[in-house]
């Protein structure tokens, strides 16, 4: 029987396993799961670089998040839309008959959405392929703040952590517009942390800048699109958590008001990044070749120099097909309407516009690869 087989050749066996596949032997294998094996960090971090990759764009429509795929199959987008993730999906709000949350924003990293709800009181961890969640108190009220989710690196099993970060309308340190001094607390950005499920502030003054506050993230680290007198990027690293400026392809020296600029992810591995200019229309998406704490080099993927004139200049999210060498455009239109574009250096296509009922819309470049269940935060 398998049971009688030695321990190493079991596990050889089950690296080999899917993880749909793996997690329904949890039930049906209980001494595999019940000794640890399942809940192993070495064994998990073994599987997962085994795991072959599947990615899912995400958008926030409606309070619920849903398939890209899904959306652009839809005419008019309702609660009853029938969406690829098995049903519009949101967390469920903890001791209630099953009522989902309302959600306003998310910040994926590594499997898992960092969901802010409407009435911004409450953040949950969420990981929408398993349903796991963790619900989190934000610290600090009394000003506006973006948050982001990471990880540090120092260890085999990731330390989970949320930024939050003090920014009103995109520029952070505002601290004239919120009756705080620059040595109050109040401006240091604050951190939490999945293993002590607490708050703490760092020693640190968040830079002052304009950021786009859809962020991503690579590695575990954040990236954002800063401007000041020109465009630069910004990064926090979870590991040192740090803040640390970076350059971008387009120049410090190009006016921060003369175009559109974007970011994404590409895999797992590289960034991406969207640049249109507003006195040209010309596209430009460049993507990193290396990316270090202080140092990341470009290279231009695409550029279109005939744009359509009904092309959005705002698009502020962005997916790539390396293969056809295209990228899928969203954006909130007039009215309440989802607008996406299809963009090459041959094509250009302009989906129907989606009808999207009484919410705004929320764009979420979201990558997913397929993970055992105890890599996430210990009962997320």
């Amino acid at each position: 029987m398998i049971f009688d087989l030695q321990q190493d050749l079991i596990e050889d066996i089950l690296l080999r396993v899917p993880v749909k596949s793996l997690r329904r032997l949890r039930s049906t294998c209980r001494g595999w799961y019940h000794q640890a094996l399942f809940k192993d960090p070495r064994f998990i971090k073994k599987h997962f670089d085994k795991t072959a990759r599947q990615y899912h764009a995400l958008m926030v429509i409606n309070s619920w998040v849903c398939s890209v795929r899904s959306v652009l199959d839809s005419s008019v987008l309702t609660t009853e839309t029938d969406l690829v993730l098995g049903g519009r999906i949101s967390p469920t709000v903890p001791n209630s008959d099953g009522a989902q949350v309302d959600v306003s924003n998310a910040f994926h990293c590594d499997g898992i959405l960092l969901c802010t709800e409407q009435e911004g009181n409450m953040l949950v961890a969420w990981n929408p392929f398993s349903g796991q969640t963790r619900w989190i108190q934000p610290h600090t009220r009394n000003y506006f703040g973006i948050y982001a989710l990471g990880y540090d690196n120092k260890e085999l099993f990731r330390n989970y952590k949320i930024l939050r970060v003090p920014c009103r309308n995109g520029k952070l340190s505002v601290w004239e517009k919120l009756g705080v001094t620059p040595e109050s607390d109040d401006l240091k950005p604050e951190i939490y942390e999945f293993s002590t499920n607490s708050w703490r502030s760092l020693d640190t003054i968040t830079p002052q800048a304009f950021i786009n506050t859809c962020g991503v993230s690579l590695k575990g680290s954040t990236y954002w699109v800063s401007r000041g007198n020109g465009y630069s990027l910004l990064s926090f690293d979870f590991s040192t958590e740090r803040f640390q400026p970076l350059c971008a392809p387009i120049g410090h020296d190009e006016p921060c008001r003369s175009g559109t600029m974007t970011l994404s992810v590409v895999g797992e591995e590289r960034i991406s990044l969207f640049y249109q200019s507003n006195e040209t229309r010309k596209v430009e998406i460049w993507m990193t070749d290396e990316i270090e704490t202080t140092f990341v080099s470009w290279s231009k993927f695409l550029t279109v120099d005939n744009v359509h004139p009904s092309f959005s200049s705002f698009m502020s999210f962005f997916i790539i097909d390396e293969e056809k060498k295209v990228i899928l455009c969203c954006d909130e239109g007039w009215e309440n309407l989802l607008v996406c574009f299809v963009v090459g250096e041959e094509e250009y296509i302009a989906t129907p516009s989606i009808s999207v009922k009484d919410r705004r819309i929320w764009c979420l470049p979201y990558v997913y690869a397929p993970r055992l269940l105890g890599y996430v935060p210990k009962e997320l």
